[in-house]
C-alpha cells in the first residue's frame, strides 16, 4: 500500500505492483557504476537503464511472495499464523510489535546485501532502500511510523567498514517514503555502546548474552509516545532487534516495529 500525491490510498500486490514500481524507480541507479551489468549476478544485460537481469527479477519476485510471520518475520505458512503470530511467537512476548521484510535471506537478495555490507558497493543502498520503503508502504500497521531508527554499529566496526549499512538503508528508505508523501525521518539516537563479537557462529542463547546491554539510547532522544521503526539489513534470531528495542523502550515509545531487507533461517 502507498499514498499518492492526491491523497488516495493504493494497494500494491507483492508480485506485480512492487516489482513494477521498483523497476521503474530503480532505472539508472547503477548506471554509472555498472552501466551494462546486472547488480545481482553481474551478467551483461541488454537494457542499460535496468538494475537487474530478467532472471534476477524473477528470483526477487519469488522472494516477495513468500509468506512470513508478521511478528518475527520468519518464513511461515499462512495457516500457521494465529492472531498475527507463528508458533514460536505465541510462546514468547517480543518487545517488537511487528516486523516487515522484503524477503528471505537467499538468492539475489542475499547477494545484493552482501555486496552492500562487505563489498562496499554503497550505491546499492538506494535500490535496497526503495525495496524496504515499498515493504513498509504495503503494510497498514506501519502507516503511523514517526522515526526510522537504524541499528547502530560499534565505532570500532564502523571505523573498519567506513559506514553503517543499516543507516544507509534507513536514509534511502526515508527518502522514498517522503517522495511518496509518507513523511518520516531518520533518528540516530540509538547507540552501540559495547563492542561484541559477530553473531554469526553463536547459538540463540549466546546471541542474547552477547548483546546484553550492548545498546543505549541518548537520554534526550525523542522516543516518548512515538512509533519507532528499527531498520537493519538482516535478522536471524531477532536477538539484535530485541536488544535494540529494549534500549529504546526505556524512553517510553508508543510502539516499536522493525523493517529489514531479509530474514535468515536459523533452524
Amino acid at each position: 500500500m502507498s499514498v499518492g500525491k492526491t491523497g488516495k490510498t493504493r494497494f500494491l500486490s507483492p508480485s506485480n505492483g512492487l516489482i513494477g514500481l521498483i523497476r521503474g524507480l530503480g532505472s539508472g541507479i547503477l548506471e554509472i557504476a555498472a552501466p551494462s551489468r546486472c547488480a545481482g549476478c553481474q551478467k551483461p544485460i541488454d537494457d542499460q537503464t535496468d538494475t537487474l537481469c530478467a532472471a534476477c527479477w524473477e528470483d526477487l519476485r519469488e522472494s516477495l511472495t513468500a509468506a512470513y510471520c508478521p511478528t518475527c518475520g520468519r518464513d511461515s505458512g499462512p495457516y500457521a499464523i494465529i492472531d498475527s503470530r507463528c508458533q514460536r511467537c505465541r510462546q514468547k512476548r517480543p518487545r517488537i510489535t511487528q516486523v516487515v521484510r522484503v524477503g528471505p535471506y537467499g538468492g539475489v537478495l542475499r547477494r545484493l546485501i552482501l555486496d552492500l555490507k562487505f563489498g562496499r558497493r554503497t550505491e546499492l543502498d538506494a535500490f535496497l532502500g526503495r525495496l524496504l520503503a515499498e515493504a513498509i508502504l504495503g503494510n497498514p500497521l506501519f502507516t503511523d511510523v514517526d522515526w526510522l531508527v537504524p541499528v547502530p554499529l560499534h565505532w570500532r566496526r564502523r571505523w573498519v567498514r567506513r559506514y553503517n549499512q543499516a543507516e544507509l538503508l534507513a536514509r534511502a528508505a526515508a527518502a522514498e517514503l517522503n517522495r511518496q508523501d509518507r513523511h518520516v525521518r531518520v533518528n540516530a539516537d540509538l547507540l552501540r555502546i559495547r563492542y561484541t563479537p559477530p553473531q554469526t557462529s553463536l547459538s540463540f542463547n549466546q546471541r542474547r548474552l552477547n548483546l546484553h546491554r550492548a545498546f543505549a539510547a541518548r537520554p534526550d532522544a525523542r522516543f516518548a509516545g512515538r512509533h519507532i521503526c528499527l531498520i537493519d539489513d538482516v535478522t536471524t534470531t531477532g536477538a539484535t532487534l530485541n536488544a535494540a528495542a529494549w534500549a529504546c523502550s526505556k524512553l517510553g515509545p508508543r510502539k516499536i516495529s522493525a523493517a529489514v531487507v531479509a530474514v535468515a533461517a536459523n533452524d
